[in-house]
């Protein structure tokens, strides 16, 4: 892997998400335009640790932001039966469409009460890295980047 390319997204939304040409055809624009998006987003410094195979973080967290970023973007073909439908039903089960504002911290009702403590890393995260906690791809991304660091000091969040 020497790095990023439209045809190696294309290969990962094929091979490992498992998104087929009926529901998003090769020459879709929100290929190109969520592949671009990730490769101007994803941290430049990624690109040049040494992580064999070349650039293995950097395409993983490129591929993994793009999909991210399809996968709540994305629409199933109008016309195309319930049972080949792959965007909308994603979105539901990923409640990928609604706002979520920050991550619960306790909850409790008359008879019962839990609280989970929230890692620091989450004080400084984004609208859009909200957003990519709600998927395995964003999470994927998202555990990429702050292995490397706190998000702030890599100026993503």
């Amino acid at each position: 892997m020497n790095g990023p390319t439209l045809a190696g997204y294309l290969e990962f939304l094929r091979n490992i998400v498992g998104i087929n040409t009926t529901v998003l055809p090769d020459g879709s624009p929100i290929i190109e335009w969520s592949y671009n998006y990730a490769v101007n987003l994803v941290w430049e410094v990624l690109r040049y640790l040494p992580s064999p195979p070349d650039q293995f973080l950097y395409t993983t967290a490129v591929y993994n932001l793009a999909t991210s970023f399809l996968l709540a973007n994305g629409q199933d073909p109008t016309g195309l039966p319930v049972s080949q439908q792959f965007f909308g039903p994603y979105q539901q089960k990923y409640n990928l469409r609604a706002f979520v504002g920050g991550v619960i911290q306790s909850a409790s009702d008359e008879s019962t009460s839990s609280s989970m403590v929230v890692p620091k890393a989450f004080d400084g995260l984004t609208i859009q890295n909200l957003q990519n906690l709600k998927d395995p791809y964003g999470r994927q991304y998202l555990a990429i980047v702050q292995s490397l660091g706190s998000l702030s000091l890599m100026g993503i969040a």
